[in-house]
């Protein structure tokens, strides 16, 4: 037996797949942000509001590309950033020690790193266009400094 495929079933099985992993998202966040600590829950925010500026930003971005039209973006990232701690080292009878370094009480912070992104979703207006999509990924992949494996561009309705 022959299987015919038709545009309309390959869309509605995107639809599925993608209210699917949506669906997922949404339980690992409430998993990740339900018995969380106030420091836990500050990170968390600090993440989100990052990665909500990114979104914006690109979305704005992109909907000036020629062809492109209205644009929404989502970008999913690693959890947790990463903070890198100034240590000093002691030795005492021959063992040595690596420790925090503070000042005045405080651990001193060399830098914190955002996580790192791990896919971008694009819906555009204009993405039914094979140039305009490809312009809209090579765009991305440049300014988030991602491969473009890790970005979808989908048409808006």
């Amino acid at each position: 037996m022959t299987e015919k495929w038709s545009l309309k079933g390959l869309i509605s099985k995107f639809k599925i797949e993608y209210l699917l992993i949506l669906v997922f998202a949404v339980v690992l966040l409430i998993i990740f942000t339900g018995g969380s600590s106030n420091d836990d829950v500050k990170q968390v925010s600090t993440i989100d509001n990052y990665v909500e500026s990114l979104e914006n930003k690109l979305s704005l971005a992109l909907s000036k590309i020629d062809g492109a039209g209205k644009v929404s973006v989502v970008i999913s990232v690693e959890s947790g950033m990463q903070t890198v701690l100034a240590t000093e080292k002691t030795t005492e009878n021959g063992v040595t020690k690596e420790e925090p370094f503070t000042v005045g009480g405080k651990t001193v912070v060399i830098k914190e790193t955002y996580p790192e992104i791990t896919g971008v979703l694009i819906v555009a207006k204009g993405a039914n266009n094979l140039s305009t999509k490809v312009a809209i990924i090579n765009a991305t992949a440049a300014l988030l400094d991602i491969a473009s494996d890790k970005i979808q561009v989908l048409p808006m309705k």
